[in-house]
């Protein structure tokens, strides 16, 4: 089939003398983009392609092909063939040349760019090139390890981004950036960080001491950066203007901190404020976990299983009530529980615990053995019955083991055992099993 060039004016495919066998006919491509750009360029007016129109190779630059080698014989690779040559049109190649129509409608040529960032790769390898250096320099300008306190000063003076307000010097061997405020003409210092020689930090607000974990995600152990310092004077002129930024546990832990304080100038452990100091701070400290992530000291616990053995009922409106962070019952019964049906006694993990409050003198104790009669009868009670003895019998006397400190005013039950009929080698096989026990 012969085919005949559909642009402006072109004669290629009309007459076999005028045409050049070199020329070569291209159909309209088959992409939407690319037909539009092919018909737009042609300077035929409402020109409408078919499956059969074709554009001559005169039309084009020489940049529009390329040379691929149809050779498949490998030791004429090296060599450069013209006949085993087949030249290409490529995919997003527009016809520009156009003769026969007027100057504007050719295009020049384009310039190949001789560049390595032609591609969109390539662009986005060299702007992430660009931005890890950016960010090398950023942290070698910003890192202040190896700095002393009179080059951070000077460093912290001239940074642009410190928020307004702060005093910067420095006074026994330690930079102070403090933010002063004016009362009644009277300066105070409201919020201050101090750095240290060995570019540790602390902070105080309106002249208690911030607790590290307060601003542990800025500064760990030791000052590195500068930004880590312009971040916490930020952090401090917010908690002091904005009180309400302040998490709950910055103001519990800076009450807890003069708690601690106090109990420093309480020398007697043993005394009632020492012991109630001690109950406040542990109340703050249980107040910031969550509930199942709460571990109780042994003194709470004492006094929680004392309030419920008096009364299970008063000690169930205490924690409905919520305002004392308390066991629950089921880690009371853990911690406590008395007897076993086994073993009759299993009483080892409350004296452990009660033992842990004593020191070694009040640990020397008498063991006072006493019989309490009972009445006589069975009951059902919390999913078990009570007053039987091991051998299955009704009781009628309790046999009861308690310990008393020579010492202090400790004293406790060891175990109760309920019996029938009390016998002289009953007593001693109880006896002996109380003694093992308090031996533990």
């Amino acid at each position: 089939m012969v085919f005949k060039c559909s642009a402006y004016g072109c004669r290629s495919g009309y007459d076999s003398q005028v045409t050049d066998k070199t020329v070569t006919f291209h159909a309209f491509p088959s992409d939407p983009e690319i037909r539009r750009r092919w018909i737009t360029a042609n300077p035929r007016k409402d020109f409408v392609p078919t499956q059969h129109s074709r554009i001559c190779s005169l039309h084009f630059q020489p940049s529009d092909f390329s040379e691929i080698r149809t050779d498949t014989n490998k030791r004429r690779l090296k060599t450069v063939s013209v006949k085993r040559q087949r030249r290409h049109l490529n995919e997003d190649a527009v016809p520009s040349i156009f003769s026969n129509a007027p100057d504007y409608y050719t295009k020049p040529a384009r310039t190949p760019r001789q560049t390595t960032k032609a591609t969109s790769s390539s662009r986005r390898q060299d702007e992430v090139n660009k931005m890890e250096e950016l960010e090398r320099s950023f942290r070698e300008n910003d890192d202040v390890s190896s700095l002393s306190l009179a080059d951070i000063s000077a460093k912290l003076s001239d940074e642009t981004s410190l928020p307004p307000g702060f005093n910067i010097t420095i006074m026994d061997d330690s930079l102070l950036v403090y933010l002063l405020h004016l009362n009644d003409g009277v300066p105070t210092v409201s919020a201050c960080i101090t750095l240290k020689s060995d570019l540790t930090v602390v902070c105080s607000l309106r002249g208690k001491v911030v607790p590290a974990s307060q601003y542990g995600d800025l500064v760990k152990d030791r000052l590195t950066q500068i930004s880590q310092l312009v971040n916490l004077m930020a952090r401090l002129k917010s908690w002091y203007t904005d009180p309400s930024s302040a998490s709950l546990s910055l103001h519990v832990l800076t009450a807890v901190n003069e708690l601690q304080k106090a109990l420093d100038y309480v020398p007697d452990s043993d005394s009632e404020q020492h012991r109630k100091l001690r109950s406040l701070t542990e109340q703050l400290h249980l107040l910031l976990n969550q509930k199942y992530g709460r571990h109780y000291s042994p003194e709470l616990t004492i006094f929680a299983f004392l309030v419920h053995a008096s009364s299970p009922s008063a000690y169930r409106v205490l924690l409905e009530e919520n305002v004392l962070c308390l066991p629950s019952t089921n880690i009371l019964k853990k911690v406590t529980r008395r007897l076993r049906s086994v073993t009759t006694v299993d009483n080892s993990a409350y004296l452990q615990l009660r033992l842990s409050q004593l020191n070694e003198p009040e640990r020397t104790v008498t063991l006072i053995i006493d019989e309490i009669y009972i009445a006589k009868r069975v009951e059902y009670s919390s999913g078990g019955v009570q007053g039987l003895t091991a051998d299955g019998s009704v009781a009628s006397t309790l046999l009861c083991f308690m310990v008393k400190s020579l010492a202090s005013k400790y004293k406790d039950i060891v175990a109760i055992y309920p019996m029938d009929k009390l016998t002289a080698v009953k007593l001693f096989d109880c006896y002996n099993e109380v003694m093992n026990l308090l031996r533990k």
